[in-house]
């Protein structure tokens, strides 16, 4: 014959310590759960620049930011693919923190306007616009990913369309 079995053992209660500590862990395993979500699907989502500085590097009437600053300085290639520099930036006409800057080459050819929607260069550009020669030349600008962040724009017949 067998040996009857022993009835098992009832779970003891929790103390308070293991019940806080049990509470700690849950806790933290739920922020970094929601951090690694945040996280992926802000990957997921981040939008690097439509086009490489190299394309406008290589197109006539690009238009480059060389020092950081509201509104900076400015640069644009002419027809030989030289860097010229635009003329010192001024506000022109508009609401207090809407209100667009606007720079123009020494021999007044090249004419660049652009507004930061928030004020700040942080924000980004709106309503970039160039002018050559009195001719308006669509214009879109990117932000470099590098650390002073400069801005560089290029006409739109440069930029070749995603393929796909």
């Amino acid at each position: 014959m067998s040996k009857p079995r022993r009835p098992p053992k009832p779970n003891e209660p929790l103390t308070p310590l293991q019940k806080r500590n049990l509470k700690q862990m849950g806790i933290l395993l739920l922020v970094w759960v929601v951090g690694m979500g945040i996280f992926l699907s802000a990957m997921a989502t981040w939008k690097g620049p439509d086009y490489p500085r190299e394309v406008a590097e290589s197109a006539p009437h690009a238009v480059f930011q060389t020092e950081d600053g509201t509104p900076g300085s400015w640069e644009y290639l002419d027809d030989d693919l030289e860097a010229q520099p635009l003329g010192e930036c001024v506000q022109i006409d508009g609401w207090r923190n809407q209100r667009p800057w606007q720079c123009t080459s020494a021999d007044e050819s090249h004419v660049f306007t652009f507004r930061h929607p928030s004020g700040r260069a942080s924000g980004g550009f709106q309503d970039e616009a160039l002018t050559v020669d009195g001719d308006d030349v669509p214009i879109s600008c990117e932000v470099e990913i590098t650390w002073n962040a400069l801005f560089y724009c290029a006409p739109l017949w440069a930029i070749s369309t995603p393929e796909g």
